[in-house]
């Protein structure tokens, strides 16, 4: 039984980053233009 576990659970860690990784750069990559756009118009 472990021997069919073992590579079902490496493949599902390996979609869930694949997944994961593009989706958490886009939120922070919005979150520092979010905070970017902030602090630049506090400032005019």
């Amino acid at each position: 039984m472990s021997g069919t576990i073992a590579p079902l659970a490496t493949f599902l860690a390996g979609s869930i980053l694949t997944l994961v990784i593009p989706i958490a750069f886009v939120i922070v990559v919005c979150a520092w233009y979010v905070f970017m756009w902030r602090r630049g118009t506090g400032e005019r």
